[in-house]
């Protein structure tokens, strides 16, 4: 253990890695099974109701997406990251419980409600990724970021099964705000599980002047377009950030369908799914550390290249699935790769990127991610909606898969 932790301070890392228990609660529970549901089949219920949920996802992450660069940009001139991480948690959290009062004919206030969540929540992700050259060294990196997506499997096991009872008998009826009780639980869960990281994680403070936010605004967007100009000096980098952008397209619009996917085309039950997302988490944590351990001694490049072909074979098992056998195959295989491509490509970015620039260039990658991710649902959910076989939308993720795999695969290590 203390190998595994050789010249950094194990309280801070750990604690930063919690958030990822933290936060798991909030992107499984909300984005990819109990809200979207919910939101289906109560809120938008409807022949479109795929297309609105696949609309305020993408909503939602292109506006964090064209704010993360700036934000990161701000953070690395005042040095305050951590207080920005807090704050845009703690807006988090606070809308994730006022979904609560959601419900039929609400779908106005609902979404705007999420949208402010999801956009909180994307911008606490950038300066929590950036704040992992912090808690790690260059030797180190691929294991902690591996911890970190490792242990959000185990929050996402703990809150599923703490929250069952809440969940698990449906929405039909009476049992409409007993389900919504989760909203506001899973609040709880991600708000308890963070302090750790509000807590131990230390602000290092940059030594410049206190100056106006406007004027911090001004600075922060001469600085990312300053970047952006000089982009032929970070060339890995541009590559790396396109390469993700089409990875991180098919992914978020997996994990924002797959439970619909599961209870209209197969016709899982809720349970069936809970079981599904168990297996998923349990296979997900020591895959995913064991991952970034093996990138820290074999390179991280071959690593994210065997997983991104695993992922090819999911989506084909997944669109081609007539039993529901095949569709736990596939399930497993996603257990293996999950968080691991995720946790791979963090550790890698976070290697070739400047350090004095780190909330920057994370929050560039936030914007490449989340930008190509308000094209993936509305892509899926259109293709759905249209042709009212969502096996086609399914295997149209494929060439996404297809076209990172080329991009990383012309990287230098």
């Amino acid at each position: 253990m203390q190998k595994f932790f050789k010249d950094i301070n194990k309280k801070e890392t750990v604690s930063w890695a919690f958030f990822d228990f933290a936060n798991s609660s909030y992107y499984l529970l909300i984005i990819s099974f109990v809200f979207p549901i919910y939101f289906k089949e109560v809120i938008a219920a409807g022949k479109f109701a795929d297309f609105w949920w696949g609309a305020i996802i993408s909503i939602s992450i292109l506006l964090g997406a064209l704010f993360s660069p700036i934000v990161g940009a701000m953070a690395d001139y005042e040095g305050t990251r951590k207080r920005k991480f807090v704050i845009f948690t703690l807006i988090s959290v606070s809308g994730t419980a006022l979904l609560y009062f959601t419900g039929s004919k609400t779908l106005l206030l609902t979404s705007l409600i999420f949208i402010t969540t999801h956009f909180f929540y994307e911008l606490a992700i950038v300066i929590y990724d950036s704040l992992l050259i912090q808690v790690s060294t260059k030797e180190t990196v691929g294991r902690i970021s591996g911890l970190g997506w490792g242990l959000g499997y185990i929050g996402g096991i703990v809150a599923m099964l703490a929250l069952k009872p809440f969940y698990g008998g449906g929405f039909e009826g009476n049992l409409d705000s007993v389900y919504k009780l989760t909203f506001p639980l899973t609040a709880l869960f991600f708000l308890l599980f963070s302090l750790p990281a509000f807590i131990f994680i230390k602000e290092t403070r940059s030594n410049r002047a206190k100056i106006s936010l406007i004027a911090l605004l001004k600075i922060a967007c001469k600085d990312v377009f300053a970047t952006i100009k000089e982009i032929r000096k970070y060339k890995n980098i541009a590559c790396f950030l396109l390469a993700f952008y089409f990875v991180n397209d098919a992914l978020v619009t997996v994990f924002a369908f797959v439970p619909i996917y599961a209870k209209t085309t197969l016709s899982l039950s809720v349970s069936e799914i809970t079981i599904l997302f168990l297996l998923i988490q349990l296979i997900g944590f020591p895959s995913t550390v064991f991952f970034g351990l093996l990138s820290d001694k074999k390179g991280a490049k071959k690593i994210l290249l065997s997983t991104i072909t695993l992922w090819a074979v999911i989506i084909i098992l997944c669109a081609i699935s007539t039993s529901k056998g095949l569709f736990y195959v596939a399930s497993v295989l996603t257990g293996l790769v999950i968080g691991s491509s995720q946790a791979v490509a963090r550790s890698w970015l976070s290697k070739i990127i400047p350090t004095d620039k780190r909330s920057e260039f994370f929050g560039f990658n936030g914007f490449a991610t989340k930008v190509s991710a308000t094209t993936g649902p509305v892509l899926f959910g259109t293709i759905s909606s249209i042709t009212g076989n969502q096996r086609i939308a399914m295997i149209a993720l494929l060439p996404f898969f297809i076209i990172a795999f080329i991009i990383f695969a012309k990287i230098k290590e």
